[in-house]
Order: structure tokens, then sequence, then C-alpha cells
């Protein structure tokens, strides 16, 4: 987690990285505060899980024993002690591949009659402000995606993910505000699942594009909507090599969170999953740029 302090007097209106490191995934220093108080500052934290995975519990279900700390129900805690140290002034995001990963998943996707999806409901306890489509949300097939987003209290986000007749198969942003400020989230993810899960998208009609103009279109979109702080929630590497054929799939890369903060003006956070790589006190292009650890490990 990091932290963001926001002064509504910043010419720019961008947040400026100001680290503070915590244990759950990055918090963020916010952005600008509004115009009466021109010298007023606010800090507000985000805070990032992903790659979760199905790890609700540290707990091994092969061999019926714990594996590790690593879990969501031990984020909680963490996030539940964050809020009550900053009330009011935390934005909570994952940044993708939470339906898909263990025994746990596999049975919730397969079990008849279909429960609430247990992670669906252990964040709707953890009340996130966001997810990202991760590329792993599409593995047990659109119909369980769609009706694990119903049971959701957050919204799910992809900017670049479309529907058969070309409309948004989810919401490209979302708004929140946090001690009167404007927080916009915008969603991006891997357009690789159109390699790795392309028979379940195309029996959806459903197509995942190239990040980076869906992103720039829906940052735009939240700064005309009057964002004081825009955060780029991805599912994506930050730059490292696809792991396709970019040129024989015709596909773009699934790595560009590095890509985002340089080339899209308006950007002072961009939260990222995909990579297993925890990454914190990282600034590109002005802004904040953090991957917390999978497995909900940090």
């Amino acid at each position: 987690m990091e932290q963001l302090s926001a002064g509504r007097h910043c010419p720019t209106r961008r947040a400026r990285a100001v680290a503070a490191a915590l244990l759950l995934g990055a918090a963020v220093p916010a952005a600008p505060v509004i115009a009466q108080a021109p010298s007023a500052r606010v800090d507000l934290v985000v805070a990032t899980t992903t790659d979760v995975h199905g790890r609700l519990r540290a707990w091994d279900y092969y061999a019926s024993a714990p594996d590790s700390a690593h879990s969501l129900a031990a984020a909680a805690t963490i996030v539940d002690s964050v809020r009550a140290a900053h009330p009011g002034r935390v934005v909570l995001v994952e940044a993708g591949d939470i339906l898909q990963g263990n025994p746990l998943t596999y049975v919730a996707a397969r079990v008849s009659p279909p429960p609430v999806h247990p992670v669906i409901a252990s964040m709707n306890v953890m009340r996130y402000d966001a997810a990202v489509l991760g590329n792993h949300e599409f593995n047990y097939g659109v119909p369980l995606l769609k009706r694990a987003m119903a049971q959701a209290s957050f919204p799910f986000l992809a900017a670049n993910v479309q529907n058969a007749n070309g409309s948004n198969f989810v919401a490209p942003w979302t708004m929140v505000t946090r001690a009167g400020i404007k927080v916009a989230i915008v969603g991006g993810t891997t357009p690789g699942s159109m390699v790795w899960d392309r028979d379940n998208l195309k029996a959806a009609g459903v197509t995942v594009s190239d990040i980076v103009p869906a992103v720039k279109s829906s940052v735009a979109a939240a700064r005309r909507a009057k964002a004081d702080v825009v955060i780029v929630l991805l599912h994506s590497g930050l730059a490292e090599p696809a792991t396709y054929d970019t040129v024989a799939t015709g596909l773009p890369s699934e790595n560009v969170s590095a890509r985002i903060p340089k080339e899209i003006p308006g950007v002072d956070v961009v939260v990222f999953g995909h990579s297993h790589r925890e990454v914190v006190d990282t600034t590109i292009g002005g802004a904040l740029v953090m991957q917390a650890r999978n497995w909900a490990g940090s």
C-alpha cells in the first residue's frame, strides 16, 4: 500500500507520489483537493490485492494443511487496520485473477445449484471499490463470470472488453469519492485472453482489444467528469515480452502497464497485476506504479 497526498492548488491536478510502504499492496498519495481551500491537502490510501486465485484462507486443499500466510483473510485484517487509521480515505481495489486457481474455485464453478461465489462473498465483506477482469476470470466460461459479477457489491472494470454488438462487456471506469475528492478508477485487461480462452470468448461473442487506446479514451472521459485523481487498474504486466506471438496472433502485447503513465495524460496512479511480481515505491512518468504480491501476499 502507498499513500497519496492531494492538494487542490496543484496546477496540473495530478497526484505526486509520497511513498509510504504498508503491507497490503500499495497505498497511494491522493490528488488535488478543491478550489475553495487552495492550501488544503488530503491524504488518500489506495490499497490493492491481485492474483488472489481463490486463496481465501492459507490452506493447502491437497495436503489438508496450512500452506502459507498468504490469504485474503489475512489481507482483510490489514484493510480493517488501514481503514481505522485513515477513516473515509481508503480506496480498495483488486487487479484481477480471482475466480480460478485452487480446488475451492473449481468446486464453486461446478457445484449445482451454484452458490454465491465464495471469493465474491469475501470481497463484498471487505468492501472493495472495484476489480479489473483478469484473464483467468474467463476460465470457467462467460456465463459463470456474469453470475459472479452479478453477486458483487463492487463493479468489475475493463475498458477494452466488448460484446459482439460493440457495447462494453463491463463498465470501463467508475468513480468513488473520498474526503471530498473524486477518484476515478479506469480498468483494462490483457488481450491474451483471446489466445488462452478463445473458445469461451468466442462462444459468448466477447472480444478483448488493445489496452492502451481503450484506457486513454476512458481516462479522458473520467477527467471530463471532473475526476480529481485517476487510478488506472490493469491486469497486465509491466513491460515484459508477451507470452504469445503478437505477430502470428495479431494481438497487442499483454504487458503494457509501464506505457500507460508515459503515453496517457492525466494518470496519477497505475495499479496492476498479472506477472506475480511485487512492485513498490516506483514512479513512471510522474505516476505512482504498484503491483501487490500474488495470492494476497502483500
